[in-house]
């Protein structure tokens, strides 16, 4: 199977609630981090300030956007390099960042995966009805 960070039919599917829920979680962490770099860095703390809030509402409402297409994904994806790049700040975000980036890529694909899955057996399951009723009606 063809694995794509395309979003799938279903307007509420799988791929877009573990999309969601990886990018919310993951702009509290941030916050976290944010009050983690204001104790650490005291000489840049509009610097810290401004990227990390700028960060976590931009993942929120990029979780929010994710079921107006294949966009938002790809938004999704940019937003974990200035994830990433917190570690600059507070160096337990060089571990947690990139934890978080393979967790949204995983969450995506495996989330399209379940979709297709479930679109089969729904299309399967309405098959067996049209072949049923055509029986019925014969």
């Amino acid at each position: 199977m063809a694995r794509s960070l395309q979003p799938s039919a279903r307007p509420h599917g799988a791929q877009r609630i573990l999309g969601a829920t990886v990018l919310v979680v993951e702009a509290f962490i941030v916050f976290f981090a944010l009050l983690v770099a204001h104790q650490l860095v005291p000489d840049q703390r509009a610097l810290t300030w401004t990227w990390g809030l700028v960060t976590a509402i931009a993942l929120i409402i990029c979780s929010g956007m994710l079921k107006r297409g294949a966009g938002p994904y790809y938004v999704g994806m940019a937003l974990q390099i200035p994830v990433i790049l917190l570690g600059l700040q507070v160096s337990a975000m060089w571990a947690v960042g990139p934890a978080f980036a393979a967790l949204y890529v995983f969450s995506v694909l495996k989330g399209n995966q379940l979709d297709r899955e479930k679109d089969a057996v729904d299309a399967a399951h309405w098959r067996a009805q049209e072949a049923e009723g055509a029986d019925g009606a014969a």
